[in-house]
Order: C-alpha cells, then sequence, then structure tokens
C-alpha cells in the first residue's frame, strides 16, 4: 500500500509512507513502513525558491503551465542545494526504513531543463541533449543507491515505457544497474478500460530488467468516494493488470482507513471475484481472499 499517512494497514506485503510527497511536506520515519520520498517535484520549493524552478522554451516546470500535463512543480534537477537537500533526507530515512522507493527522479518532461547550469553541463558533457539528460538521471539514481545502505530502492517511473528516455531522461537499461524494482504508477479516478493500462504494463515488462510493480489510485487527497472508481473497478483493472507477467499491485490511498474500506468491499465482493477467474491474474485474486479472511 502507498500512504501518505504513517499508519500501515493488515493483508499487505509492503507498506509504504509518503514521507515526502510532492506537496514538499516532510514527515516523520515509520520505521516499520517502507519509505517514499519525492524528489524533484516539489511544490514547497518552487514557492519558495522560484529561481530553482526548472526551465524550457514553454516556460517553467509549474503547474500553472497550460503546455505541459504537470500536477506538480518541479524544480531543476540539477540545482545542487535541491539535490543535497533531498540526498541528505533519503539517507536519513534510510538508515530507519526497511526501504526506500524514490519519485520524481527526473526531468520534468520533454524540453526541459534549459536552465544556463544545465545548458553549460550539457556543452560540458559532449553528449547529445538525450543522452546527457538520461545521464544525469542515471547518475542521481547512482548517488541514491550509494547511499540507502543496502536498503532495497523502488523506483518510480512515469507511465511511458515508449518515449521515457525523450521525455523523462529514462535509460531503462541503466537505471536498472541501481534500481532493485521499478515501480509504475498508473493513477486515475476511473478504470473504465483495463486493456489500456494493461497495454502499459506490456511495455514496461517488455523494457524493464528489474521487478516490476504497478500502482493503482484508491483514494488520494482531497478527494472523495464519489470522485473516485468504484472498488470492482480497481479490483478488475488489478487483475487485469497482473496476468501479464508485472511482480507486484500497489494501491494508494491517503489514509489507512480508505485502504481498509476498499479491502473490506472487495473482501465482499464476490460477484466480480469469481466473474475474474480464469483471467490470468490469480495473485491478485488470492489477496482479495486474505482480505475476506482479515474482515471476518
Amino acid at each position: 500500500m502507498f500512504l501518505y499517512q504513517p499508519e500501515p494497514v493488515e493483508g499487505v506485503d509492503y507498506n509504504f509512507y509518503r514521507q515526502k510527497s510532492e506537496s514538499g511536506i516532510v514527515g516523520k520515519v515509520n520505521p516499520e513502513m517502507y519509505t517514499n520520498i519525492a524528489v524533484f517535484g516539489d511544490n514547497n520549493m518552487a514557492a519558495q525558491r522560484p529561481d530553482w524552478v526548472s526551465v524550457s522554451s514553454f516556460g517553467p516546470a509549474l503547474r500553472t503551465n497550460p503546455r505541459f500535463n504537470l500536477r506538480w512543480d518541479v524544480v531543476c534537477m540539477t540545482n545542487p542545494e535541491a539535490r543535497e537537500y533531498n540526498l541528505k533526507i533519503i539517507k536519513e530515512s534510510a538508515k530507519l526504513s526497511p526501504g526506500i522507493s524514490i519519485s520524481s527522479q527526473h526531468f520534468a518532461d520533454q524540453g526541459f531543463c534549459t536552465c544556463p547550469r544545465c545548458i553549460a553541463a550539457q556543452a560540458k558533457s559532449g553528449l547529445s541533449w538525450v543522452e546527457w539528460r538520461a545521464k544525469t538521471v542515471t547518475d542521481f539514481l547512482a548517488e541514491v543507491k550509494e547511499i540507502v545502505s543496502g536498503k532495497p530502492l523502488f523506483v518510480n517511473c512515469l507511465p511511458d515505457p515508449m518515449l521515457g528516455k525523450l521525455r523523462f531522461g529514462y535509460d531503462f537499461e541503466a537505471m536498472a544497474q541501481y534500481a532493485d524494482y521499478f515501480v509504475i504508477p498508473m493513477f486515475s479516478k476511473g478504470y473504465p478500460t483495463p486493456w489500456y493500462w494493461e497495454t502499459i504494463a506490456r511495455g514496461f515488462k517488455s523494457v524493464l530488467k528489474k521487478p516490476v510493480f504497478v500502482n493503482f489510485y484508491v483514494r488520494g487527497p482531497n478527494e472523495t468516494w464519489d470522485t473516485v472508481a468504484p472498488t470492482n473497478q480497481i479490483m478488475t483493472v488489478a487483475t487485469r493488470v497482473a496476468r501479464q507477467g508485472v511482480d507486484g499491485i500497489i494501491f494508494l490511498a491517503e489514509k489507512a482507513e480508505y485502504i481498509q474500506k476498499f479491502q473490506k468491499e472487495a473482501a465482499a465482493d464476490k460477484q466480480t471475484r469469481e466473474a475474474l477467474k480464469g483471467h490470468g491474474g490469480d495473485d491478485v485474486l488470492e489477496l482479495f481472499a486474505r482480505w475476506e479472511k482479515l474482515y471476518k
């Protein structure tokens, strides 16, 4: 489970706490939970230091920029102070947490970043623009791997298996040297068509050389149960994606109580579980069965 509050839930193999989400607010590590840190996606840092925000010919990496679909504000990943700040959080968290998950550890999107520091660094490297960006992302990942003290490292990648390198600087083969697991967020407020999510999952399984987890959206911050997908849709998409060979399924919610409500509904929905038999996602159906025992 992927939670915004440091309260784990029962009936799962992994509980992740978003110690630092893209809001930029930093919480306290729960030693019983794996820790997620959003790195360069940082609304608070962008507000406090607008001169650190990543830039492009189409404007800054801000949620208010209509040229991009940015869900958070992004600071430049070559900014030494931003790097040091986040590496310190990661290092301290790794001392207490059983494992570290990082997200937003990449360029904002295609065209970023064209600040003078990035332009100079790319020119000095002798690499092409695309290859320099990829090396920059991989080198940061290598730094993270070095400081997590042998703990497992989960690396989140935005869901574009085809153009990930061009857009975000993902060199999947190089990143696999440092990632122990890859996590692909597939967040949506509705999952009426599982086929699309299956296609993305299949694409990532074909290119990633380490175990692949997929993360589905139950109920994040500022949502109500009326604004998110019904439980049976999430059950269906999770089961259908599992048959593509992914190595794990994660569910995101703001609070443990939201996950517990989802677990209870999934356990009680025997009609959907029966309909999903034979689809090939038996591991997920077994998880739902475990929850039925948990909430008897």
